[in-house]
């Protein structure tokens, strides 16, 4: 069986959360975001997911969206400690404020839904002086009671004829996640529960500084601001959650260090078939479809517009297909950056950025491979020192041959014309 490039998870407390970087999940958002797909996305932290735990219908909630990312820190901890070592935080404004900056670049429109009104009058004042050239699609808040269903449909209708592609939903935890399931399909836009955002950028309350946030103290700088909101909220819920979640990785599997190799990780069919395979990535890997293909498969731009810059191209050879494409507002700088680096990444590369080596651990290794004049390649070196096993080998060479050929999180891109090369790169178990 071949492998699917589906969006990495790793299951916290039975919850599915998001196993990428912080970038990598502003992307993808906006990639949606540009095509207005109905989408779900989650901002989890502990009393999320602790909500989850005791509630299956909220747990369903989670199993639907889209991204379940992780904006608490003690949810980065436990995605390190189980495998994901380059986990980065998700936090909920620092994804607003991205989304604004890149929006603003791009002509997506945000539609800002929930809060009060005095609220969101002072954040459109804050955005339109940080943010001049973003478009703001809406702001509406939303009563304490339910809306009946003529006032849900009028809402509806109001976000969808404003042409947002983001819909950022501040209403608090469980509430707007409720909320979204529910409008999926009939709201046209990727749908964004922010909680405590809004108030926190009009400047009602004020953010945790720097450090307070990397320590994973936010929860008390937050609690002495609103000590009669917060103190039931996290004294019912981090006690339990560090209980469970300690007993979460007590009971996974220890991976033994590299001196020390699994029996069936490190076993030499599996390492002689990977070896097989990375001799092969000349024909396979290296192949990197151009940056024009490669943002066509992403659905960051159609094959009608591709083909007008390239007609462009044609009378202004001093500029770059992607400059263009920059230029002409198709994608923003930071997602062309991204996409060139995918285009040519190699496998030390990506190792490092997952945090397998350190940048040091590979300077070493490719100075003895110059040095001694050796044929192996940079996998057969890192499986015959046992840095890393037959199967993590195999998973980072198709992962590289995703991002290079710009299947990277497009599950709906893989088809027969890749079959075989996927199959290559396959390790079964």
């Amino acid at each position: 069986m071949i492998p699917q490039p589906l969006i990495p998870k790793k299951y916290v407390l039975n919850a599915p959360i998001t196993a990428l970087t912080f970038e990598e999940q502003i992307f993808l958002i906006l990639r949606w975001a540009r095509a207005r797909e109905s989408r779900i996305v989650c901002l989890a932290n502990v009393h999320m997911l602790m909500e989850a735990h005791w509630h299956p219908e909220f747990a369903s909630v989670l199993a639907a969206a889209d991204l379940v990312s992780p904006d608490g820190m003690p949810l980065v901890w436990m995605l390190r400690k189980m495998g994901k070592r380059s986990q980065d935080r998700v936090a909920g404004m620092d994804v607003f404020l991205r989304l604004c900056q890149l929006s603003s670049q791009s002509g997506v429109s945000p539609f800002f839904l929930g809060s009060q009104s005095e609220v969101l009058e002072r954040m459109r004042k804050k955005l339109e002086r940080e943010f001049p050239n973003l478009k703001i699609a809406g702001m509406e808040p939303l009563p304490f009671r339910p809306l009946s269903p003529t006032e849900d449909q009028a809402l509806i209708e109001k976000i969808n004829a404003s042409g947002a592609g983001l819909v950022l939903v501040c209403l608090g935890c469980p509430k707007q996640e409720y909320w979204m399931l529910q409008h999926l399909d009939k709201i046209q836009a990727v749908m964004i529960g922010v909680g405590a955002v809004f108030p926190l950028y009009a400047g009602i309350h004020q953010r945790a500084p720097r450090l307070v946030r990397d320590t994973g103290l936010e929860w008390l700088y937050r609690l002495i601001q609103e000590p009669n909101r917060l103190w039931y909220r996290y004294s019912h819920t981090i006690p339990p959650f560090i209980w469970l979640a300690s007993q979460q990785l007590l009971a996974q599997p220890k991976r033994l260090p590299a001196s020390n190799p699994i029996k069936n990780c490190f076993s030499p069919s599996k390492s002689a078939n990977v070896i097989d395979s990375a001799q092969e990535l000349p024909i396979v890997n290296l192949e990197s479809s151009k940056i024009g293909e490669i943002l066509v498969r992403q659905n960051l731009i159609s094959e009608t517009a591709l083909s007008a810059v390239l007609e462009e191209q044609l009378g202004r050879s001093e500029k770059k297909i992607g400059e263009l494409l920059v230029e002409r507002g198709y994608i923003t700088q930071a997602e062309l950056e991204y996409h060139l680096r995918n285009q040519k990444i190699k496998l030390g590369e990506l190792l490092v950025q997952r945090q397998v080596i350190s940048q040091a651990k590979l300077n070493k290794l490719l100075n003895w491979q110059k040095s001694t004049f050796t044929s192996k390649k940079l996998g057969e070196i890192l499986l015959q020192q046992k840095l890393l096993c037959a199967d993590e080998l195999s998973q980072v060479l198709v992962e590289q041959y995703w991002r290079r050929k710009g299947l990277w999180l497009m599950t709906d891109k893989v088809d027969d014309r890749y079959s075989w090369q996927l199959e290559s790169l396959h390790v079964s178990n």
